[in-house]
């Protein structure tokens, strides 16, 4: 009897004890949309704490820097509307460790998609559990901008007119010396948001996802929708290259190593291009693309370092480039309605350096076909192909979707690794240059 009353002790020490621990998250409730009270409850905010703004209407001024694992949360995108009164970002998340933060709930209104500034910036070097999800961002000239390492998920949310929604930028080339393997948690996801263009009386936006300086994405179930903007020509995709040439220096501009985008749908009124890509490794599949008028193409490809006169001096004559498209696998995507066989080329004397069935393939990763490796360093112009092998990343299983920060059960999905038989062809166009100053 002694030894039972001791273990009901024991049970009700450890209950009380848990029970202490989920109490310990609390909800810090801000006086009103205010970012003086909204900066109020931050302050007040421990690590695990929800920071709850309530319904209203407010315009930021200055900044609001998050620093400590808290949940910034409207009551949704109809109720809490922070304006963008500052003339730099509002939200700036830039915490010292890697620690769960996210942001959920508000609509976030900038008046132009040219003011200069970013609405969310996200900074910092391992963070892995950044979640932005169910908010509304309008116009601004970034909608989300992310520097550094900086893993995680950007879903449910609406991006509306913005010049540019999602701007990925990495470590450079920090992001190279890590694996570089595809279907795994090691980028940021994007995905199950809406990215809308609709406005026929700002300036024409850059594309609504963009990469730079190493970024490593995920892609995918999100909808592309410029089928309302008829005045200029809707640009969803790009992926930056190196730039210019690297010199082993911790502040190399590097391309991207590696970026999965799938099962998107891309409508355009107009389009020239629909994903463009300056480098790096993609496996690009099951996406669905459209125009209401004109020809586009589906992919792009280019090597800048064979046409780009005023970044490479002296233009590169022989492969492969720094950086260049390698390993990258494209299938099952389509055009109007009719499959993708093959991709674009930017610039003729890109045929230098982009080969297919070397540098691209047109299915699936596969067990036969070679594959292309750096035998010094990760991106460098030593990069050999060896016929004789597997192809990179097969075998290929997307990461789990939904993305598990989400807190929706998720399940995998192996794709298929044989080659299209379709034999439908669809008309694609070179693209002109168009360079960025990013």
């Amino acid at each position: 009897m002694r030894n039972l009353r001791s273990l009901i002790v024991i049970a009700l020490l450890l209950c009380c004890t848990i029970g202490d621990f989920a109490a310990d998250a609390a909800t810090i409730n801000a006086k009103s949309c205010s970012l003086l009270d909204v900066t109020t409850a931050y302050n007040a905010a421990l690590s695990g704490d929800t920071i709850s703004i309530p319904a209203g209407t407010c315009t930021w001024t200055s900044q609001l820097l998050i620093k400590k694992a808290v949940t910034l949360q409207g009551q949704g995108i109809a109720s809490t509307i922070i304006n963008h009164g500052y003339t730099d970002d509002i939200v700036d998340i830039n915490p010292s460790s890697d620690v769960p933060i996210r942001i959920t709930g508000i609509y976030f209104k900038s008046s132009t998609n040219n003011n200069g500034y970013s609405t969310i910036y996200i900074k910092g070097s391992g963070l892995t559990q950044i979640r932005i999800d169910h908010n509304k961002i309008e116009k601004g000239t970034r909608g989300i901008f992310t520097s550094g390492w900086v893993y995680g998920v950007i879903d449910n949310n609406e991006f509306l007119n913005c010049n540019v929604a999602v701007h990925g930028g990495g470590d450079d080339n920090s992001a190279w010396s890590r694996p570089i393997v595809a279907g795994t948690a090691n980028a940021l996801f994007i995905e199950n948001n809406s990215f809308t263009v609709n406005n026929n009386s700002d300036r024409e936006p850059n594309e609504q996802i963009y990469h730079q300086e190493g970024a490593r994405t995920v892609t995918r179930y999100n909808t592309f929708d410029g089928s309302q903007y008829t005045t200029g020509t809707f640009w969803p995709f790009e992926s930056h290259g190196s730039w210019p040439y690297y010199t082993g220096s911790k502040n190399d501009y590097r391309g991207q190593p590696i970026i999965e985008v799938y099962n998107n749908t891309f409508r355009a009124y107009k389009a020239n291009r629909f994903i463009y890509l300056r480098g790096g490794s993609s496996l690009i599949y099951n996406n669905t693309m459209t125009t209401v008028t004109g020809s586009a193409s589906a992919i792009v490809l280019t090597e800048e370092e064979s046409w780009q006169t005023s970044i490479f001096q002296p233009l590169r004559t022989t492969w492969p480039a720094e950086d260049q498209i390698n390993n990258s696998f494209f299938w099952n995507n389509t055009l109007n309605g009719a499959a993708v066989t093959d991709v674009a080329l930017n610039s003729i004397t890109d045929i230098k350096f982009i080969r297919k069935d070397r540098d691209y393939f047109m299915h699936a990763p596969q067990a036969t076909g070679g594959k292309e490796t750096f035998p010094t360093r990760a991106g460098h112009s030593d990069m050999t192909f060896i016929a004789g092998v597997a192809n990179a990343y097969y075998p290929y299983t997307p990461y789990t979707y939904p993305h598990p920060l989400t807190g929706v059960a998720g399940t995998t999905t192996t794709t298929t690794t044989t080659t299209p038989t379709t034999t439908t062809t669809t008309t694609t166009t070179t693209t002109t240059k168009r360079i960025w100053n990013r």
